[in-house]
This record gives structure tokens, C-alpha cells and sequence, in this order.
């Protein structure tokens, strides 16, 4: 399964973004010392939510979930490091 590291930032940027090109199922691992948020969109538009309010993953945690095809995963995190894996 291929895995992509992420150096998310403070705000949603295109850089820190997964589009799923078909139905996924995903791990989002966050390996660093700093809390990871993650949003999902049906497109490329930034979320509409302020990225302080985004789906947290705390230090050291993962969050196992399935991204439909299409979907956008954005990544938000100051001093964070995040690894998808997906399937």
C-alpha cells in the first residue's frame, strides 16, 4: 500500500491535500509531536471551516476511515507530520 508524508501547515493549502481517484480506504497516522487536523470536501474549494475546528488526530494516534471517490482530504498542523497510507 502507498503512504505519503505530509508536513501540514497552520492553513488549508493544496499542498496538503489528498483527492482519492477512486474509493480508498485510508489511514492517516500522525508521527509527530503536535496535533494533526484533517477536513473532507467533495472538491477542490478550500474547507469552508476555520482549521483550528478541523477533525483532530492527536500525537502518536491514527484514525482509520474509507474516502469515496473524489473526496478531498486537507491536513492543517504547526510542527505536525502526518503519513497516509492508503489501500
Amino acid at each position: 500500500m502507498p503512504s505519503t508524508t505530509f508536513k501540514p501547515q497552520s492553513g488549508w493549502t493544496a499542498v496538503n491535500r489528498h483527492t482519492a481517484d477512486a474509493d480508498q480506504d485510508i489511514l492517516l497516522s500522525n508521527v509527530s509531536g503536535a496535533s494533526v487536523r484533517f477536513e473532507i470536501t467533495q472538491d477542490d474549494g478550500l474547507p469552508a471551516l476555520d482549521p483550528a475546528s478541523g477533525h483532530m488526530v492527536q500525537p502518536g494516534r491514527s484514525v482509520a476511515m474509507q474516502l469515496k471517490s473524489g473526496e478531498r482530504m486537507w491536513l492543517v498542523g504547526d510542527d505536525a507530520q502526518a503519513t497516509l497510507l492508503v489501500g
